[in-house]
This record gives C-alpha cells, structure tokens and sequence, in this order.
C-alpha cells in the first residue's frame, strides 16, 4: 500500500510539449500516407465499415434481446401480442392445408 502521494509540482523530465509534437507529427504523416495510397484508403475504408457493420448487429442483437427479455419479466406486449398470435395461428392453419 502506498502511504505517501506524489508530488504533483514534481518536475518528471519529461518534455509533455515535444512529446506531443512528435505524436501530432507522427499522425499527420500516417493520415498523408494513406491520403495519397489508393490501395490504403480502400483497405482501411473496409475495415471501418466491416467494424461499423459489425457493431450494428451486435448492438441491434443486444437491443432486442433487451426487449424480449423485458417483456417476458412484464408478461408480453398487450397491443402487439395478440397480433402476434393471431398471425401465428394463421401461419400454422395454412401450413395444415
């Protein structure tokens, strides 16, 4: 367990102004690397819109599961549920024939 805390006005060494020019540069040179890389910007477009897809389905499959879950904890939908029941009794009935 630590007793004492850390100096807050402590000089670390660390030069936090250079070091953010140098990350900044560093993005700057990325982002212009792929800016004029055809193949890249292709590549990391997929790859963006793959992640964004996939997260849709996740959220949307997490989202309703939500709901079913609530709504088996409260008994069912009451405007909706008999709907749903008349159209699966006629699903079945037509499945009979």
């Amino acid at each position: 367990m630590i007793t004492e805390r850390p100096d807050a006005n402590k000089k670390s060494g660390v030069n936090y102004e250079k070091l953010g020019k140098a990350v900044e540069d560093a993005l700057i040179l990325d982002y212009l690397y792929v800016l004029h890389s055809t193949r890249r910007q292709i590549w990391s477009s997929f790859v963006r819109g793959l992640f964004a897809g996939l997260g849709g389905v996740i959220g949307a499959t997490v989202g309703v599961a939500i709901l079913v879950g609530l709504l088996q904890i409260f008994g069912g939908a009451p405007v909706i549920g008999h709907f749903f029941q008349d159209l699966g009794q006629t699903i079945q009935n037509r499945g009979v024939q």
